[in-house]
């Protein structure tokens, strides 16, 4: 048992030898879309079914050679906009903490390295609100309110592609997937989940 924590020490010690963490710090655009479906069949989500938004946040990417691990954490924001019928508008906002931890690996290609990226995404919403505007008079609906069933937890999981370009300023285009049912209501017919695309840019430290 001796020699086998004495082995696990020293590939600690060897991958931590090896190791090199960099930071990044970055923003981009984000496009999500909300797929509500009932019994199988497409829902309408108006103003919520397509944002757009950006995100913005940092990383740190512990790299082992061409391998590497990058938690972060980011803020995003979305807005979106519908009118629901005559002399109606309805504009949607929501915003969330997104924590991801990212596997990546790449290939140094004359000064750029390309790498390969994917991994789980928590994301803890922080305010989903519709305001309907009609004849001047706005009404505002709280999807995170305590008798929605609306979900305010997510758990995405995503990849994509990137480029490290002078080892200064980082590209990635990017695919998330939400695994989990945001209907939290009692009719097992319902279901929404939301994916997103992600187009960013990051200054590397």
């Amino acid at each position: 048992m001796k020699k086998i924590f004495a082995a696990a020490a020293a590939l600690l010690m060897l991958a931590g030898a090896n190791a090199f963490a960099q930071i990044s710090v970055g923003a981009g655009y984000l496009n999500s879309t909300l797929d509500s479906k009932y019994n199988g069949n497409k829902v309408s989500e108006g103003a919520r079914g397509s944002m757009n938004g950006f995100y913005v946040g940092a990383s740190y990417n512990l790299k082992f050679g061409e391998f590497g691990i990058a938690p972060g954490i980011y803020y995003s924001f979305l807005g979106g906009s519908d009118k629901a019928i005559l002399n109606t508008d309805v504009k949607a906002v929501e915003q969330a903490i997104n924590v991801p931890v990212n596997f990546n690996y790449g290939y140094n290609l004359n000064g750029v390295r390309l790498f390969a990226f994917a991994g789980p995404t928590v994301q803890f919403g922080l305010s989903s609100k519709s305001t309907t505007t009609n004849s001047g008079v706005s009404v505002v609906t709280n999807y995170y309110a305590d008798n929605s069933n609306y979900s305010r937890f997510n758990l995405y999981l995503g990849g994509g592609l990137g480029a490290d370009l002078m080892d200064q300023i980082q590209v990635t285009v990017g695919f998330d997937y939400g695994v989990l049912n945001l209907y939290k209501g009692s009719d097992s017919k319902a279901s929404q989940h939301r994916y997103n695309l992600k187009l960013g840019v990051a200054y590397l430290f």
